[in-house]
């Protein structure tokens, strides 16, 4: 990015205070991909940034490059969509969250996927719209496809077989599929139904718009949140905060 002000439209991902008044922000945003930047200023400000620069406020963005600091300074902010709504219900909220962690933790700073920020936006106004767990699922899945970490879900993966007549298994360190017979020697396998494995897959292709008309069974919510769960957890190497978050919610209410 060259030296200068530029304009773009983001979602906050995570927001830290720093120092007295300023605030640290990660955004996504569709110009740029994903920024750092600094709000001088911030925690003061009656007018610039008041509740403009929470954790899932989507937003018009004024910023400065310069050469001398990794972080854009934001000049101004204006609120589009603040998805109130998702803030009034402790699991929607919840649910909100976990889709910026994942869109932080998944993608780097330097690389420009407009299909993730509209993903995101998308899936977001789904959640507010009263979307239930396969939102996340369908989310997670495409948002995998989007970065580059899709797992194999067509058939086995080791040798092939389409696995339409029989159990199939999910290897998170193989990063796919594989058969009963190549699964003999492997440990930590998921076990998946062919159904669940091809709504996945096609849930990686399809657009928000058209994953929010589907409202798959429990067999797929469970299989696919485990299956999924296990295999980002491997892909970043630990856990999210905000699914253990979710898990401590889920057990309280239980």
């Amino acid at each position: 990015m060259k030296k200068g002000t530029y304009r773009a439209r983001g979602v906050v991902l995570h927001s830290i205070d720093f120092g007295e008044s300023d605030r640290i922000l990660t955004f996504y945003t569709l110009e740029q991909g994903k920024l750092k930047g600094i709000a001088k200023g911030a925690r003061r400000s009656r007018k610039r940034f008041v509740g403009n620069l929470d954790p899932l406020s989507h937003i018009n963005i004024v910023y400065h490059h310069s050469d001398k600091s990794e972080l854009v300074r934001v000049e101004d902010a204006s609120l589009i969509d603040a998805f109130s709504i998702l803030k009034t219900d402790i699991e929607r909220l919840s649910d909100g969250c976990y889709l910026l962690e994942l869109t932080n933790e998944l993608t780097r700073e330097g690389q420009v996927l407009p299909d993730a920020y509209h993903c995101l936006v998308a899936f977001l106004k789904l959640l507010e719209s009263g979307s239930g767990p396969e939102a996340l699922r369908f989310f997670e899945v495409k948002l995998l496809a989007l970065s580059g970490y899709l797992p194999h879900l067509a058939g086995c993966m080791s040798c092939g077989a389409s696995g339409e007549n029989e159990r199939l298994y999910f290897s998170s360190a193989k990063g796919g599929l594989v058969c009963r017979a190549c699964a003999s020697a492997l440990t930590g396998l998921i076990a998946v139904s062919p159904g669940t494995a091809a709504l996945l897959s096609m849930a990686a292709r399809l657009e928000p718009a058209k994953l929010g008309r589907l409202k798959p069974g429990p067999a797929f919510l469970d299989e696919s949140e485990r299956l999924l769960y296990d295999f980002i957890k491997y892909q970043l190497g630990k856990e999210l905060k905000t699914r253990r978050f979710m898990a401590k919610l889920k057990s309280a209410q239980a």
